[in-house]
């Protein structure tokens, strides 16, 4: 089980493959499983590395009186690099991950090449964008789980965020034990580190070309984020997944695959 300890955590990771290292960051709440069904697509020229992030998987649970900030889980990330002696990377972030990608790219852009963003639920971008939440609140999710336990809370959220047949079916999928593993302080911090950040100001000095990845069918919240990135970010650009929602966005698809291979293979580097 490989593991190393960054940033006062042991943070779990896989690798595999060989050539350009690309790190995935996978969904709020799950873990690198997430990426099973494309990492024999993604490793096929690349050297991936797929890690846990703090509080999911197999990485370590922090106290739940330790600081949750999307500043936290970018020195985790610059941690993991480190004791893998990897200097510029590609990365590829989903949903909360993406949020991490973001953050870390803001943090050390010497050590961000290219980055992949799969609709961030970047609450904190409502304090100057008129960003649908959904009614996602951490207070409210926290006020739930204290009252009625984590499986109500994470009922409440992906009713907020997924279309109701879907939300329902996650807490029934494979992912249920994955998911009530989780600790209450976890669930509520991911939500209050997203609301809490805002990089509006800052994302005019991202150099690094910039794939937003949105589903077709995705919540009105993951696109209007998309939209305010896409008219924020100076090299971005958008790839819509037909007949996709957010919880199927990393299903395997040519429109994906072929999309992320153009994308990571180009030659146009930051200005």
């Amino acid at each position: 089980m490989p593991a190393t300890r960054t940033n006062g955590i042991l943070t779990y990771y896989e690798e595999t493959g060989t050539g350009e290292p690309l790190v995935l960051l996978h969904n709020d709440a799950l873990s690198l499983d997430v990426w099973r069904r494309l990492l024999p697509r993604l490793a096929a020229d690349r050297r991936i590395i797929a890690y846990d992030r703090r509080g999911h998987g197999g990485s370590e649970t922090p106290a739940a009186d330790a600081a949750y900030t999307v500043e936290v889980l970018a020195d985790d990330l610059r941690g993991l690099l480190d004791a893998l002696r990897l200097g510029e990377v590609d990365l590829f972030g989903c949903s909360g991950g993406a949020i991490t990608a973001l953050a870390f790219a803001l943090a050390y852009p010497e050590r961000v090449r290219r980055m992949i963003l799969a609709e961030p639920p970047m609450l904190g971008l409502q304090q100057e964008h008129p960003i649908d939440t959904a009614g996602l609140c951490g207070e409210t999710i926290a006020r739930i789980m204290r009252m009625q336990g984590l499986a109500a809370g994470l009922d409440y959220w992906f009713h907020c965020v997924l279309p109701p047949i879907r939300a329902k079916a996650l807490l029934r999928s494979r992912y249920r034990s994955l998911l009530l593993s989780r600790t209450p302080w976890i669930i509520e911090g991911v939500v209050r580190s997203a609301e809490a950040f805002n990089p509006t100001v800052r994302l005019a000095t991202v150099r690094q070309p910039v794939l937003l990845v949105v589903g077709q069918k995705t919540h009105r919240h993951f696109s209007s984020v998309v939209d305010v990135l896409a008219a924020h970010l100076p090299t971005a650009r958008r790839l819509v997944l037909p007949g996709a929602e957010h919880s199927t966005l990393l299903e395997p698809s040519d429109t994906l695959l072929s999309a992320v291979q153009a994308f990571l293979g180009a030659e146009d580097r930051p200005a």
